[in-house]
């Protein structure tokens, strides 16, 4: 042993207290090292954290316990770097005697005789693998939680009443559109909450607090970027009522389906219902001009055909090929007869039974739009008002179709973009009182980069109970239309971010106005 290296250890062991304090303290590795970076002592905390008997290691150097294929600091430098500065603290990987790593924080101190010269170094070390990988599994916990959270679109949030501190999970900040790192307080986060639905989650809250009764609510919130969400807030009192604390998960999608379904029912029975009775009335008053001519082309069996037909097609729209079919049967037997009042009342027949026909189709075309409705892609609006224009001049030819302005494009559906424009295409024509119906449709760019796309029409108007829809967002029995209508409109154009207004033009009829995204917005 070096003369430099006894001196040492003669001055350190000839302090007792020291000495067995080194020796009792086995959470941290205690020991020293001669001016070259040997090992001159070994502690409990040092065999119990590297693994090597006192015997085993004095006089071996500080690289022993480095990775040979570490990319940290050297046990070279770090010494440099302590004798200079006068101590030296580092976190980094360390090998045990069996080959095993701990992550270990280091600190090392230089060691000076009354002259200043270096006499050595205490190197203490402590064992933070456990912390590490707990702070490890903390982080993968929290990146699953959060991808939990992104991937079924949910959040959590906890009040503590007592210091008014709110607190949300980075998934609750998601659905009402803040960034992360947002600070939000109790009153902030009240503003998200639609004015029409505060009362409810309030005393949801307050017997949560009061009475300690979980909840679980539905509500719509604005999002900071103006979007209407529907969402469930299941929530439960804590610490006596102290804190409230609970889970908020996006439900919008099915409450759609929900709002879609309700307005699909409404709109088939409600035309179902008029229709039927049209033609259960003409089917009555032909009955009785047959009888009347005492014909023996119609025996009894065949109005009994007929009711029963009538009596199905009203609970549903199944099978109605075979009614139609019933009813063009009665139709050529009462075409022999050639009175004008029952060729009247058989074109009525089928005018509705048409009907009936048409508004299946619409609800079957709307229910694939929909479903295909999130895929949005750049839509040129050109191509739409080209192919709007060729089928309603053969459709009708009696009206006049004007393209305008048409460069645009908007990021939509192109198929949910068509039926929109298709279905105000279509009003404008039919509920035209004119001699020749003129619609026109054109696009032109809006600040904020949107498009307006618009279809105008010299018409009687928009009835005001028909725009309500538009001011609500969906159908009530107060504000019913005679079909799917603008009600479709609207809910094809919302579900791309966009908005629809109705203007009454000056010269008579009305501007039926979408505004939608671009694509590069």
């Amino acid at each position: 042993m070096s003369r430099e290296r006894s001196e040492l250890l003669e001055h350190i062991e000839s302090d007792l207290i020291l000495r067995e304090f080194f020796q009792e303290v086995t959470e941290y590795a205690i020991f020293l090292l001669d001016a070259d970076g040997f090992v001159a002592t070994w502690n409990e905390g040092a065999r119990r954290i590297k693994g090597y008997e006192r015997d085993e290691i004095i006089g071996r150097h500080l690289s022993v316990f480095y990775p040979t294929e570490g990319d940290g600091t050297s046990p070279e430098t770090v010494l440099l770097i302590a004798e200079s500065e006068g101590s030296y603290e580092e976190q980094g990987w360390r090998v045990r005697k069996d080959g095993s790593r701990i992550l270990a924080h280091v600190t090392i101190r230089a060691l000076r005789d009354d002259d200043g010269e270096l006499r050595g170094f205490t190197k203490i070390v402590r064992d933070v693998t456990e912390t590490y990988e707990y702070r490890q599994e903390l982080e993968r916990s929290r990146d699953r939680l959060e991808r939990t959270e992104q991937l079924a679109d949910i959040g959590g949030w906890e009040v503590d009443y007592e210091t008014n501190e709110l607190r949300l999970t980075d998934g609750t900040k998601r659905l009402v559109d803040i960034p992360p790192d947002a600070e939000v307080t109790i009153d902030g986060l009240r503003d998200f909450f639609h004015e029409d639905d505060r009362s409810v989650i309030d005393g949801a809250i307050e017997s949560a607090k009061v009475d300690g009764n979980p909840f679980d609510v539905e509500m719509r919130v604005i999002t900071a970027t103006g979007r209407t969400r529907w969402v469930q807030v299941r929530g439960e009192p804590t610490g006596g009522g102290a804190n409230v604390r609970g889970a908020v998960r996006d439900i919008s999608d099915r409450k759609e389906r929900e709002e879609r379904l309700m307005v699909l029912n409404r709109v088939l029975r409600h035309n179902l219902r008029n229709n039927l009775n049209v033609v259960s009335g003409y089917a009555s008053e032909l009955k009785r001009d047959l009888e009347a001519l005492g014909t023996p082309s119609i025996d009894e069996g065949d109005y009994d055909r007929l009711h029963e037909t009538l009596a199905k097609l009203s609970e549903t729209t199944r099978g109605i090929d075979t009614e139609l079919r019933t009813l063009d049967t009665l139709v050529a037997a009462a075409s022999q007869f050639s009175a004008e009042a029952m060729v009247s009342k058989t074109d009525r027949i089928i005018e509705n039974a048409d009907s009936l026909v048409s508004t299946g189709e619409k609800a079957r075309q709307f229910e694939n739009a929909v479903e295909g409705s999130t895929d949005r892609h750049p839509v040129g609006v050109g191509d739409v008002f080209a192919d709007l224009k060729q089928t309603y001049e053969r459709k009708h030819p009696e009206a006049e179709i004007r393209i305008g302005q048409s460069e645009q494009a908007v990021l939509a559906s192109t198929h949910s973009l068509y039926l929109a424009l298709d279905e105000l295409v279509q009003n404008a024509i039919v509920h035209n009182d004119e001699e020749r119906p003129v619609v026109a449709v054109w696009s032109r760019r809006l600040s904020g980069e949107r498009v307006a796309i618009a279809v105008e029409d010299n018409g009687p108007g928009i009835p005001q109970t028909e725009r309500e829809i538009l001011k609500r967002g969906k159908e009530t029995p107060l504000t019913h239309g005679s079909g799917m209508g603008l009600w479709t409109v609207h809910w094809f154009v919302t579900q791309f971010d966009g908005e629809v207004s109705i203007s009454d033009r000056a010269e008579g009829g009305s501007t039926v106005e979408l505004r939608l995204p671009a694509p590069e917005n």
